[in-house]
């Protein structure tokens, strides 16, 4: 008789228990702008101020530390000749992926990462 009734508080107890822990459990989903940005993105004006307040720090993504190197003086050459951008598939270029999924999604914002894939659909230009 005392099986039965361990197993039954047991029950009444974690039932509950489960049931609160999963509602309390909120995942907010926030939809992206998916506005295209008809004007002409700026490497120079709109995506390296990114890689500056994001990416550009000592040991990070700085000239000499870890590939590619974002600096100002840097940053294009080093995207192109690592092939981090491909203008004929935007949304797997290694550069929009990884700031959207990937390891640097952290260090962006759905803002920057609407500019950076504008910039590659309009064909990556060092502007």
């Amino acid at each position: 008789m005392k099986k039965r009734s361990l197993i039954y508080l047991a029950t009444f107890l974690l039932i509950p228990a489960f049931s609160a822990i999963i509602s309390s459990c909120e995942y907010e989903f926030v939809e992206p702008d998916r506005t295209p940005i008809t004007t002409e993105v700026s490497f120079a004006t709109d995506i390296v101020p990114i890689f500056n307040a994001s990416c550009n720090f000592s040991g990070c993504h700085a000239a000499g530390a870890v590939p590619p190197d974002l600096s100002p003086a840097g940053a294009y050459n080093s995207l192109i000749l690592l092939s981090q951008v491909n203008t004929s598939d935007p949304l797997n270029s290694v550069l929009y992926k990884s700031i959207t999924t990937g390891s640097m999604k952290s260090f962006s914002n759905a803002d920057q990462a609407k500019l950076i894939l504008a910039w590659i659909q309009q064909g990556a230009k060092n502007n």
